[in-house]
């Protein structure tokens, strides 16, 4: 809220007069939204003086940075939404976003987007516009006024799931065999989405009785993975295990988990019925 209320200062602070007695405002409605296709932020755009204008933007620069200068969107997914139709942008140039627009009588609501990208990484982005205003009977520019316009991109992480739950039988042959490994019948397929750098983990939350010790591994992942767990690990209660590790941004990147048991310390496995409680838990990878 707080990045929010000095954006919109820097907004109504912008504003240039061309005419003493009209000014030009543009401010943000909400917060930036984060959607399947994109990232959006609603705007109001207005006017004092009850005139009837084309109003125009004009990006002042060639794309939407994020503040660490890391990450560039283009302007060709950069987009102005007039509740009609998505005006795309030029640089340097003037879009025409509405036409005879009626000022002084009440807000008219734009949509800011990003569209066709992919997965907008998290951050702050900028991007500078002016914005004037052409009097639609005399054809002068009667009102200009400069706008940064800025998407605060929240940290999106989601995991998915693919394939039944892994199952271990355990024979006759193989409860009475030390030192016997047996592996789950199916492998789990997680999926990974995310904004930001990632990793995903493995935890066991069950300390009841089981049938020998657990064991993970992952056998694949897709090629943007660029971390996993290659070698078996024993699964201890209480303890996170670290599987997989990713790079923004991930769109359903899968990481496939295979799981074991054998008898403890070679003792022979545990007859019955056992269930347990992994649990798998994505978070913002901050380095090591």
């Amino acid at each position: 809220m707080k990045k929010t209320f000095i954006t919109t200062l820097l907004a109504l602070a912008s504003c240039l007069f061309l005419k003493a007695d009209a000014m030009l405002v543009v401010d943000y409605l909400g917060p930036t939204s984060v959607t399947p296709m994109g990232v959006e932020r609603h705007l109001i755009i207005n006017s004092d003086d009850g005139g009837e204008y084309d109003i125009a933007v004009r990006p002042l620069e060639d794309a939407l940075m994020r503040n660490d200068g890391l990450v560039r969107i283009p302007l060709e997914y950069v987009y102005i939404n007039n509740t009609h139709e998505d005006i795309f942008m030029r640089y340097d140039e003037y879009s025409t976003i509405f036409k005879g627009l009626t000022t002084g009588f009440g807000s008219r609501n734009m949509v800011a987007k990003v569209r066709d990208f992919g997965v907008v990484p998290a951050g702050i982005y900028n991007l500078s516009f002016e914005i004037q205003a052409v009097d639609t009977r005399t054809r002068e520019v009667a009102m200009s006024s400069s706008f940064n316009l800025q998407f605060i991109v929240p940290v999106e992480q989601r995991l998915g799931f693919h394939s039944q739950k892994p199952i271990i039988n355990v024979g006759v042959n193989d409860a009475f065999a030390t030192n016997k490994k047996i592996v789950a019948e199916t492998n789990p397929q997680v999926y990974v989405t995310s904004n930001t750098d990632w990793v995903l983990l493995l935890r066991n939350d069950f300390s009841g009785e089981q049938p020998g010790d657990y064991y993970v591994r992952t056998v694949a992942a897709s090629a943007n993975v660029t971390e996993r767990l290659q070698d078996r690990v024993r699964v201890e209660e209480g303890k996170e295990i670290i599987i997989a590790r990713g790079k923004a941004p991930a769109n359903n990147e899968y990481i496939s988990v295979e799981y074991s048991v054998e008898g403890k310390d070679g003792d022979i496995l545990t007859p019955g019925n056992f269930s347990n409680h992994m649990r798998y838990i994505l978070r913002q990878d901050r380095g090591r």
